[in-house]
C-alpha cells in the first residue's frame, strides 16, 4: 500500500514545481499591472462607506442625505 502512494506523491511534488517555476517565467507586463493599479485605485474610490442607517455624508457640504436618493440634499452633488 504505502509503495503504491510513494510514486503518486512524487509525482503530484514535481508536477507542482513544474507548475511554479512555469508561473514565475510569464512576463510581469508593467502595462497591465498600471492598468489594473489605476483599476483598483478608482474603485476603491468610488465605495461609499455607511452605517446601519443608510445614511451618507455629502463630501462637498458635509450634509447627511439618504443613501437612497444618492444626492446631496443641500447642494446636490452625488453622494
Amino acid at each position: 500500500m504505502l509503495l503504491e502512494v510513494i510514486p503518486l506523491v512524487i509525482g503530484l511534488l514535481m508536477l507542482g514545481g513544474l507548475a511554479m517555476i512555469a508561473g514565475s517565467m510569464t512576463r510581469d507586463d508593467p502595462r497591465t499591472r498600471a492598468r489594473w493599479d489605476s483599476r483598483f485605485d478608482r474603485e476603491a474610490r468610488e465605495l461609499r462607506h455607511t452605517d446601519a442607517t443608510g445614511v451618507l455624508t455629502c463630501r462637498r457640504c458635509g450634509t447627511s442625505g439618504s443613501e437612497r436618493a444618492g444626492v446631496c440634499p443641500r447642494c446636490g452633488a452625488a453622494l
